[in-house]
């Protein structure tokens, strides 16, 4: 078996809050990071200050202070980092304490992998509202489900820095939202060899009230419609002048109801007497609908003028 060494990349932004518990997830890895490198957007709540201090204290550590979006934190980060392979995460998550042993495995137990697909799904302490839970119910847990056509994202990823160079790093030409799902897209086309790692687990917390869901469903329509991926069958219908614009929010609304709403997800809600989330699912999913539609447009139309190179990156089978 092959013995080399990882990279782990990271950025952040203001994590004040999750900081210590998150640094203490990674130096309890049963296989530590040879390197830790973290490309921090000049926090101003405190969180350079410990990171400074982290560094001063691990020779592992690296700091990189720039300000600057996701996307080109990981640029930088890829960039500035010491070893062939990187791992990356999200300083925001709770970790297992294999994870990274897991998700650096395939490299060394097999020949030619150029990516690895950590695993992920939502944390259920982060569930304290009757909106988590309705989510939850609906997601079965957000359990990642491997396939040929999973998308890998920054939660859970590993690769070599040469795949990343081939396609020319995360873009960096979107607003925040999206960058890892089109460089995702990018594995996928260009038949990189991908293993799938499902015991490389992280947990997402998720938020308490509905508008806080809507919101995120907002920026994530925008940074896809920037992008021009995942669009919507309702704008697929305004793009040939078959729906006013004004009603692509609305159709989409009523397609992420007809699509998610599933008798197992009221099932799972019946099954725990959780009548307060089944009452709050179809809201969910049409003020999520309704969201991601309305950020999809305005997304579209910064992206025409603003993203030219991120919408240049992906041919349309996978658009």
């Amino acid at each position: 078996m092959l013995k080399l060494q990882f990279s782990l990349v990271v950025t952040c932004y203001n994590e004040m809050s999750g900081l210590a518990r998150w640094r203490a997830e990674i130096e309890a890895q049963s296989r530590p990071p040879d390197e830790i490198v973290i490309v921090d957007s000049e926090s101003r709540d405190g969180t350079a200050t410990i990171l400074k201090a982290w560094a001063e204290t691990d020779s592992r550590v690296r700091i990189i202070s720039q300000k600057c979006g996701p996307a080109r934190g990981h640029n930088l980060g890829n960039e500035a980092c010491a070893h062939e392979h990187i791992v990356s995460t999200d300083m925001g998550v709770r970790i297992d304490p294999h994870w990274f042993e897991e998700i650096v495995r395939p490299f060394e137990d097999y020949l030619g992998i150029d990516v690895v697909a950590g695993n992920y799904c939502i944390d259920k302490f982060s569930l304290h509202t009757a909106a988590a839970r309705a989510e939850y119910y609906i997601e079965n847990g957000g359990l990642a489900r491997f396939g040929p056509d999973f998308v890998v994202g920054n939660r859970s990823v590993a690769y070599t820095k040469k795949v990343w160079r081939e396609l020319g790093g995360l873009p960096e030409d979107l607003t925040r939202y999206g960058d890892d799902s089109v460089f995702g897209r990018q594995i996928l086309e260009a038949g990189y060899k991908i293993a799938f790692a499902p015991k490389a687990m992280v947990y997402w917390s998720r938020p308490a009230r509905l508008r806080q869901f809507w919101k995120e469903m907002f920026n994530y329509g925008k940074g896809d419609g920037e992008a021009m991926i995942k669009v919507p069958f309702a704008f697929r219908l305004h793009q040939r002048h078959l729906l006013p614009r004004e009603f692509v929010p609305l159709l989409t609304a009523l397609r992420f109801l007809q699509k998610q709403f599933s008798f197992k997800a009221v099932e799972r809600a019946v099954a725990s007497l959780d009548f307060a989330a089944l009452f709050l699912m179809p809201l969910l999913l049409l003020g999520n609908g309704y969201n991601f539609g309305k950020g999809f447009l305005i997304g579209d139309a910064h992206g025409r003028v603003h993203c030219a190179d991120c919408r240049s990156r992906l041919i349309q089978k996978f658009q």
